[in-house]
């Protein structure tokens, strides 16, 4: 099995010149400098520099997931409006990968991530090519894209320093339309699937939700008094990008039922079988 660590690169081709109008357009945007990790206590800013180092990795794979989808479409034969919806997603994640580790990098270098590159290909279920497709669609977008919207919004009101929330506010921007197209895909796409078709998909959307557990174990632990169980400042936690814990996972478990499992049921797929039971809140 290869492994790589997680870095972000840019090339010195004429590639460059995309960067400088989409991704450095976007990175221009922040006073990076005001971002002082000084500002804050050292284990603090460690956790936070790991914190957004993984937020950038897991920004990179959905851009590959992404691509993955947009492929499938394809090969499926899925109408031209969908595809033509879609077919930025994948460089409005890179661009968040950017943003993200620019956060890392201001608060002293990203954390080292090693990983099978391999391993972001999402492996499929399904054979016929509308139902891998479909498959792939609700994976991303109607569980991961559908449930990170509401969380990320929640962080970004929370955020409490100019660059946190300005990030955090592109990044809900850009992946509001994310979790939408999922609902606008199946639409056209489930009259067209098979009950057995749909059942997968049930199952597949419930073994992504599992999946997402580690949300309601937030690095930083509740408040009380302004002031986390460890011992930290709220107002820090706030500045560096996260949400009080206990708002935080309260907000992840209405969202899994109103935003995923909900509006899944009404195309006939159910996710709830093998619903998480979230801890703590």
């Amino acid at each position: 099995m290869s492994r790589a660590r997680f870095d972000v690169r840019v090339s010195r081709t004429r590639a460059r010149r995309f960067h400088a109008r989409h991704l450095g357009a976007a990175v221009d945007e922040h006073d990076w400098s005001s971002l002082d990790p000084r500002a804050y206590p050292p284990h603090l800013v460690d956790r936070a520099r790991i914190a957004w180092t993984e937020n950038a990795f897991n920004e990179y794979c959905t851009a590959a997931g992404l691509a993955q989808m947009q492929q499938a479409m394809l090969v499926a034969r899925v109408p031209l409006d969908l595809l033509a919806m879609a077919s930025g997603f994948v460089a409005d994640e890179l661009v968040h990968v950017e943003l993200c580790a620019r956060v890392a990098r201001a608060l002293g270098g990203g954390a080292p991530i090693d990983y099978d590159p391999a391993a972001l290909e999402l492996e499929v279920e399904a054979a016929a090519p509308l139902a891998r497709a479909a498959e792939l669609v609700v994976r991303i977008c109607c569980v991961g894209e559908a449930l990170s919207v509401p969380l990320l919004t929640g962080a970004m009101r929370a955020a409490a320093h100019p660059v946190t929330r300005g990030v955090l506010q592109r990044i809900v921007r850009d992946e509001a339309p994310h979790g939408a197209f999922g609902w606008l895909f199946l639409d056209w796409a489930a009259p067209r699937l098979t009950a057995r078709e749909l059942a997968r998909l049930g199952r597949s959307a419930a073994a992504t939700i599992s999946r997402y557990e580690t949300l309601w174990e937030p690095l930083v632990g509740g408040a009380s008094d302004g002031v986390t169980r460890e011992g930290f400042a709220l107002r820090h936690v706030h500045e560096l990008g996260w949400m009080e814990a206990g708002a935080y996972q309260a907000l992840a478990r209405r969202t899994i039922a109103a935003d995923v499992i909900a509006p899944l049921a009404r195309y006939g797929i159910d996710a709830a079988a093998r619903r998480p039971r979230p801890r703590g809140g």
